[in-house]
């Protein structure tokens, strides 16, 4: 299976914020990387959260959105897009997906393989994110006894995508509160190969009992941060 993959475009109307975030380029990238998708027949892409930016009003971040949409919604090849952090801060998980047209990513089985995609927009308290009290630094993932069951009954090998951290080589501030605990699941299972995901916009890759830990660089700060990977 051939996946297509990119991560934290940021879309915005903004030049640039940061510093080093080129948001309003990122609807040219994405653009160009579903035509480079395309053209290396990807069966699937995956977008790892924060699609969009903050804008001065909500009706800006809804158009931005819907034209980022038009793109995903305009290719051949199936998408999933997972919700961030900076989406949460902007929209309701409801209203996100609704816009975006298209469901919340939960499970795919496909070619004797699966693939999870978890929602970590929680603060360690359990509680999800909410437009206008999101914090990037508290991120956490609560349901850890469904994840369980999940992983002891898939199929073949499983693949998991979120966009916050859980590679132990990340700093801290970037990882889920309750990322031992996460790491611990995963290796328990003895089934997940791969854990992809952003937010840590430099990226990085290594291996920890047995599993690769691949954080992709952020599109927004990066001409070519589009990369394809076959499972």
């Amino acid at each position: 299976m051939k996946l297509g993959m990119f991560t934290d475009p940021h879309y915005s109307s903004a030049e640039v914020t940061c510093g080093v975030r080129y948001n309003s380029r990122s609807l040219e990238k994405i653009k160009k990387a579903y035509e480079y998708f395309e053209k290396e027949n990807c069966d699937l892409v995956i977008c790892l959260g924060d699609l969009i930016d903050h804008e001065d009003s909500h009706e800006r971040v809804v158009e931005n959105l819907k034209a980022v949409a038009g793109v995903i919604n305009s290719s051949h090849i199936p998408s999933v897009c997972l919700m961030g952090n900076h989406d949460a801060f902007t929209m309701t998980p409801e209203e996100f997906y609704g816009v975006l047209g298209r469901p919340e990513p939960g499970v795919i089985e496909k070619e004797g393989k699966t693939l999870v995609f978890l929602d970590a927009c929680h603060f360690k308290t359990g509680a999800h994110y909410v437009p206008g009290d999101v914090d990037w630094t508290d991120t956490f993932y609560p349901h850890t006894e469904e994840l369980k069951a999940l992983l002891n009954g898939a199929e073949g090998e499983v693949f998991v995508f979120l966009h916050q951290n859980v590679d132990p080589d990340i700093q801290e501030n970037h990882r889920l509160f309750n990322t031992e605990e996460m790491n611990a699941i995963f290796a328990a299972s003895g089934r997940v190969k791969t854990v992809y995901q952003g937010h840590y916009h430099h990226g990085n890759r290594s291996v920890h009992n047995g599993i690769s830990y691949v954080t992709f660089p952020a599109m927004c700060e990066n001409t070519n941060a589009v990369f394809i990977e076959e499972i």
